[in-house]
């Protein structure tokens, strides 16, 4: 299986899986770590791929701590 130049990349883990490797959960944890990636990575991502940081909408509930619980 190939992906087209003009196919988007999914975005939700589950999504399309290549040899092994499941692209929307890749993809999602590129989105979700966008901090951690150096300046380069983030304009290879957004540039060549079209993958962009999340939305603070999309953005998951921060973990409760065993204190808070």
């Amino acid at each position: 299986m190939r992906l087209s130049a003009r196919a988007t990349l999914p975005t939700e883990p589950g999504d399309v899986a290549h040899q092994g490797e499941h692209l929307g959960r890749w993809v999602r944890s590129l989105r979700l770590g966008w901090d951690n990636l150096t300046g380069v990575q983030q304009r290879m991502c957004e540039q060549v791929l079209g993958i962009e940081p999340v939305a603070e909408d999309e953005k998951p509930p921060a973990r409760r701590t065993q204190a808070d619980k």
